[in-house]
């Protein structure tokens, strides 16, 4: 799972993130593919005393218990959104560095967020993405939690779930997608706080489409912003991140403005 979230953080990264959709009027760039490295860089927190996941969060839901109770009566709840818009915007977004995941967080934090514009604040959030990826892996790989359509079945909106298996996919617990959603979320909303109640409901929205996606849980969603939620106070106690926080807001304050519909 490390593997396939560091890739995609890399391969969106590199490729332009946000240069499409959203009504966003900005010319082509020749150079967009070369605005970002290729090979991300190390995390803020990298060489500092790791994350102690396995204290952090507690085990997955036991069976039987309230919490999988609510897990499991959740997911089959989901099954009657099946090809609704959530499950169609969740399709759009199952690589949170693809250009439809950027447009609408660039509408979220009303600049647009693209290798030609803010490309500090883009390097600043794939830093931070790997910092969160390190410690979701591990508890991922620790605890081993099945996803829902692998044990109770059901469609999910991610075509590689098709074989009901999830290896592609990877562990459920806890969610990365949510973890990231909210890091970006809670780190974009310091760097921009006249939007911050919009930046802020856009991460939550990631982990939610997680669910109306059916490939997770409702409690991975929830322990992965715990996860992130850490992971951001540990970040805003490094120098450096704190002052590439700052350069990102005067970076994100000189941005175009994201025309966006609605």
């Amino acid at each position: 799972m490390r593997a396939i979230f560091i890739g995609m953080l890399a391969s969106g990264l590199a490729s332009g993130l946000a240069t499409a959709a959203c009504a966003q009027t900005l010319p082509p760039a020749p150079s967009a593919m070369s605005a970002m490295p290729r090979k991300l860089p190390p995390g803020y927190l990298t060489g500092k005393p790791p994350v102690e996941i396995l204290k952090l969060l507690p085990p997955p839901p036991a069976p039987g218990s309230a919490q999988d109770l609510a897990d499991r009566t959740v997911y089959a709840a989901s099954a009657s959104a099946v090809g609704s818009a959530d499950w169609q915007e969740a399709v759009a977004e199952l690589n949170p560095t693809s250009p439809a995941y950027f447009a609408k967080l660039s509408c979220a934090v009303g600049k647009v967020i693209s290798p030609q514009t803010t490309p500090i604040t883009l390097a600043m959030i794939a830093r931070s993405g790997v910092d969160l990826t390190g410690p979701m892996s591990s508890a991922k790989n620790f605890y081993k939690r099945p996803r829902p359509f692998t044990t109770d079945k059901g469609p999910a909106c991610d075509p590689i779930t098709k074989d009901g298996i999830g290896a592609g996919l990877g562990f459920a617990y806890p969610s990365g997608h949510a973890g990231i959603g909210w890091l970006w979320a809670l780190i974009l909303a310091d760097a921009n706080p006249g939007r911050a109640q919009a930046i802020r409901a856009f991460g939550q929205h990631t982990g939610d489409l997680r669910i109306a996606c059916r490939v997770h849980w409702l409690s991975d969603v929830a322990y992965g912003r715990i996860l992130a939620t850490s992971i951001y106070g540990r970040l805003t106690a490094e120098p450096e991140f704190q002052a590439d926080l700052v350069r990102a807001a005067d970076e994100i304050a000189k941005a175009p403005m994201a025309a966006c519909a609605g």
